[in-house]
């Protein structure tokens, strides 16, 4: 049996860049750029309208910070058994993408090395189909010849303007076996690299119309999500492994910047969303927590109340409840029992598990009408949950709490502190209300002392989690989605992991979500390891004199 990580969260609401995961590595290494810079490079690129657009508008300081995994990624050295890189390989759009990836280097090899050696002032990329894998990318450089030896292929004008065509892709031709193709031109100082014909021509119009890529938001760097488009899309619906993305609230245009302040990578999240606002927060700064936060999904609480504290194994059943059926007869007609006999009837089917408790467990919470509920992770691993449970269901509440308990260990007592004990007097959980609030934890020392939430209107949700203090439960926390199979997707254990294991220097993320009537601002705080100081020159002592100098 796997253990399971502590957190009575899902992972994935651990995971503020889950809306970054499906693009290519470049997107991920600008979680490492340094600085800001102006949006007048991008705004000169010619990119057409698509689901996905992506923007770096200060290429020289990005090419200046990527180091470690995001440099290997983008120069195409990760060693093979990445576990980021393997868990894509994995996935179909991975190992579709890898395939023809390789058939488009036989014509163009291009990486991150190759495009840094044409000096570009700013690049982008439109990803108009992840099923066919048909993008754009454009690159705007300062140098009159390009350093590159692009193959010719067939040479062609649209509208004045000669492009050349290498190969054609699944955009021109769905029927193509090889989706990803090649054609090329320059334009304006800018170097368009296509897949499909299809879309240079679109790139093409709109630099002759004179329209170019609408700046992002303020940053280094932008990407554009155009979810309505995206969720049509059957591969991002299959490959998005995580619900927020194919079925959370927010819809429209999503647009995400990435900043730096106070020496931590900002990343500021904006759109539309019918998420309504109502979370609690409560004071965290300087107690000793792991990690915390407010999740807005009521339907988690069960899952995580029964998870963390009430039958803490990896997968709780949904139907707990014992079986029964009579013994079997000793000798004599009748059934046969184990199947030795065909000509005797066999076994009938007994009784199936039932749900137990768990009816009115959701009958219970349905009637709190609970806007969503708080969790905790103490220092010592302890988690806790909190809601905001009306007092004249606190007897049902401990009452069902010790009925699990029973049905688990055999029987219960709650004591006057709240503490709930099972066999001899060995604690099992603790109840204690603070104001309006509910807390549950694991003893009543856990629950002490802890403050009242405080709701607020324009939170929607937020989280922290501290990777330090975690790091006690790196194999746990491995194998919080099963253990390892190659034919087994784990986005948070593989691939979020992972992408950790890239940016070592990370030792915390916050998040928090903010609303103001159907528009959402979401910030994403990764704190940095300071960097070491230098360490002060020796000091030099004195040479003494000798006598009689």
């Amino acid at each position: 049996m796997s253990p399971r990580p502590k957190i009575p969260v899902p992972p994935a609401r651990l995971a503020p860049t889950a809306s970054l995961a499906p693009l290519l590595p470049l997107v991920l290494a600008l979680l490492v750029a340094p600085r800001p810079a102006s949006a007048a490079d991008a705004a000169s690129l010619p990119l057409p309208e698509a689901p996905v657009l992506l923007l770096v508008d200060d290429v020289p300081a990005l090419e200046r910070a990527l180091t470690g995994g995001f440099r290997k990624a983008v120069t195409g050295k990760l060693p093979e058994d990445d576990r980021a890189a393997a868990a894509w390989r994995r996935t179909r759009v991975g190992g579709k993408l890898e395939e023809q990836w390789e058939l488009f280097a036989g014509d163009l090899r291009v990486d991150w090395s190759s495009i840094a050696a044409l000096k570009p002032t700013a690049l982008g990329l439109s990803l108009l189909s992840a099923g066919n894998l048909e993008a754009v990318l454009a690159i705007a450089t300062p140098l009159a010849e390009v350093p590159w030896k692009l193959p010719a292929g067939t040479q062609k004008d649209h509208r004045g303007v000669p492009y050349r065509v290498v190969s054609p892709g699944a955009g021109d031709d769905a029927t193509l076996e090889r989706r990803m193709g090649l054609a090329w031109a320059r334009t304006g100082g800018v170097l368009l690299l296509a897949t499909s014909e299809r879309a240079l021509l679109l790139a093409l119009d709109r630099s002759l119309a004179g329209a170019r890529a609408e700046p992002g938001p303020a940053g280094f760097a932008s990407v554009r999500l155009d979810l309505d488009a995206l969720r049509k899309d059957l591969y991002f619906r299959r490959e998005f492994l995580f619900d927020e993305g194919t079925k959370g609230p927010a819809r429209g245009v999503v647009t995400a910047a990435l900043r730096l302040e106070g020496g931590d990578l900002v990343e500021v999240r904006e759109g539309t969303s019918g998420e309504p606002g109502g979370a609690a927060a409560w004071p965290t700064e300087g107690r000793q927590l792991r990690a915390a936060g407010w999740e807005p999904d009521v339907s988690r609480l069960l899952p995580a109340l029964r998870g963390a504290l009430l039958e803490p194994v990896p997968q709780p059943s949904e139907r707990p409840g014992a079986a029964r059926r009579d013994l079997p007869s000793v000798g004599g007609p009748g059934e046969d029992r184990y199947a030795v006999d065909f000509t005797r009837p066999g076994a009938a089917p007994g009784e199936l598990p039932s749900e137990a408790e768990l009816p009115r467990w959701r009958q219970l919470l349905s009637e709190a009408s609970l806007s969503g509920f708080g969790w905790e992770l103490s220092a010592s691993g302890a988690p806790r949950l909190v809601l905001r449970l009306p007092r004249a269901l606190d007897e049902r509440f401990s009452a069902l709490v010790q009925e699990t308990l029973t049905r688990r260990s055999g029987g219960s007592t709650r004591g006057a502190d709240g503490a709930v004990t099972v066999g001899p007097s060995l604690p099992a959980l603790a109840l204690r209300r603070t104001g309006d609030w509910l807390w549950v934890g694991t003893t009543a020392a856990e629950l002490s002392g802890l403050p009242e939430p405080a709701p607020s209107a324009a939170l929607a949700r937020w989280g922290r989690l501290s990777l330090t203090g975690l790091d006690a439960e790196r194999r746990v926390w491995a194998e919080a989605e099963g253990t390892f199979s190659p034919d087994v997707s784990r986005p948070f254990s593989d691939r979020l992991l992972g992408l950790l294991g890239w940016a070592p220097g990370v030792v915390a993320f916050s998040s928090e979500r903010r609303v103001e009537g159907d528009r959402f601002t979401e910030r994403v705080r990764f704190e940095s390891r300071p960097a070491p100081a230098a360490p002060a020159p020796p000091s030099k002592a004195p040479v003494p004199k000798k006598k009689g100098a």
